[in-house]
């Protein structure tokens, strides 16, 4: 095996992040492991991205001048707060290398990034369990005092043996509470290491269903098939209503894929699209799953919305923010889709939020709305509200994890007893002269 395959290997294998940059700070290449530790779904999350603004405000002029001393041909280290793209908050441990050519020259950087914050977690509950024991042991001094003058003072009629029998009673009861505080902490180390392992296997429980799932759809798919190849012996209702059954297939195994691909086992295709156009055809399947008293409003509107994203994955979020919408809802109300145009102002933009145009698509619905403890864990994986058996946890970090590829943003507007906005923003891929709507900001002011 030629020696710069080896490396690559090692590099793959590493438990650590390691990232090359350009001379710019920007990321070239990550290894496996470093994916998942900044919580990217893929490599083109974090490619072409800069280094620094994976980090707070507040680190940035330390980050920045580790980027100066490794292009200088220094390396330095660094400690930090990493929040990452699935919103958790780690500690880093951060090492920054020059990479030279044959002449010496610093051509690029190496990070190499180490997650201590379970560190970090023991670090501080030894700094725990030193302070209650030294202040135990600072009880037992001033016990042990208080007890030598006692001793003193009935030295006259207390024998030596009584004196001993009364320390060693002293020191058993105080083996007994530091052994009480040892095993709490260990429950709490073994609780935490539980806690990291249960994410990694509910995904690869969810990887195997949907694969079984994908299985038994093909199957079904087939049977129809083999009914609608004879269609003159099919009444025109039958053949309608066996489309309708195709069609709600066909949607089904793609609902599978996308599921094998949120568990990194299927790959996205973007391509270019008119969100308005997935929108409707995914109103038509919905119509058919929606109670009676659940009115679908699609406000259909002039005029081209382009976008540069999945398809499969634009119609499975509708889906899913519809299906959500819908429970909301219980039984009674009104859900609206709605598509329009909008923009980022200078003002407006965040690290998650680009400037630039945009084509909107909202998904509000008359139901019971959700508290700001709901909203704050949203996107979480495996997060639901919904009662036990009616929802996984997974279809809004699908959501979440398309707007990511899509290199978009989503706005939640919620309140209880009111209802919800689910607002998708797509970049723009080309603006149209004729009929263009008018652009609203992303702080609701017209452009």
């Amino acid at each position: 095996m030629p020696p710069g395959d080896r490396y690559r290997q090692i590099v793959e294998l590493s438990q650590d992040c390691i990232l090359e940059l350009d001379a710019t700070g920007r990321i070239t290449s990550v290894n496996r492991h470093g994916l998942d530790m900044l919580g990217a779904f893929e490599r083109n999350d974090v490619l072409r991205q800069p280094w620094q603004d994976f980090w707070p405000e507040t680190l940035h002029v330390v980050v920045r001048e580790a980027l100066r001393r490794g292009l200088d041909g220094q390396s330095s280290e660094y400690l930090g707060s990493l929040t990452t793209l699935r919103g958790v908050v780690r500690q880093w441990s951060v090492s920054i290398a020059p990479l030279t050519d044959v002449g010496g020259r610093v051509e690029s950087l190496v990070v190499v990034g180490r997650d201590i914050t379970e560190i970090r977690r023991v670090e501080q509950a030894l700094r725990t369990l030193n302070v209650s024991l030294s202040s135990q042991l600072q009880g037992a001094e001033s016990r042990a005092i208080a007890a030598s003058e006692h001793n003193e003072y009935l030295e006259a009629t207390l024998t030596q043996a009584q004196v001993i029998s009364e320390r060693r009673r002293h020191h058993e009861l105080q083996a007994l509470e530091q052994r009480d505080i040892a095993e709490a902490a260990r429950a709490m180390a073994e609780h935490t290491a539980m806690q990291a392992q249960k994410g990694e296997a509910v995904g690869q429980l969810v990887a195997g269903i949907a694969h079984d799932f994908n299985n038994m759809l093909q199957t079904a798919v087939a049977a129809i098939s083999v009914v609608t190849d004879n269609p003159d012996a099919l009444t025109p209702m039958q053949r309608k209503l066996l489309g309708r059954g195709s069609d709600a297939l066909a949607h089904a195994t793609t609902v599978a894929k996308r599921l094998l691909g949120f568990a990194r086992q299927h790959p996205v295709h973007a391509e270019d699209m008119d969100v308005q156009e997935v929108a409707l055809e995914m109103a038509d399947l919905m119509q058919q799953s929606l109670p009676p008293d659940i009115e679908l409003v699609v406000e259909q509107r002039a005029g081209a919305f382009p976008v540069v994203a999945d398809r499969h994955g634009v119609g499975q979020a509708v889906m899913n923010l519809c299906i959500n919408a819908r429970d909301a809802c219980d039984g009674a109300g009104t859900i609206t889709l709605r598509c329009d145009t909008g923009r980022v102002e200078p003002q407006s933009v965040t690290p998650t939020r680009a400037l630039g145009d945009y084509v909107t698509l909202a998904v509000s619905d008359t139901g019971s709305g959700m508290d700001q403890v709901a909203m704050s864990r949203l996107f979480e994986p495996y997060f639901t509200t919904k009662p036990e058996g009616r929802g996984t946890g997974l279809g809004l970090a699908q959501v979440y994890a398309l707007m990511r590829q899509a290199g978009g943003f989503i706005d939640v507007d919620s309140a209880v007893g009111v209802g919800t906005v689910m607002t998708l923003w797509f970049p723009r891929a080309h603006l149209m002269a004729e009929q263009a709507p008018v652009l609203v900001s992303a702080d609701g002011l017209q452009a």
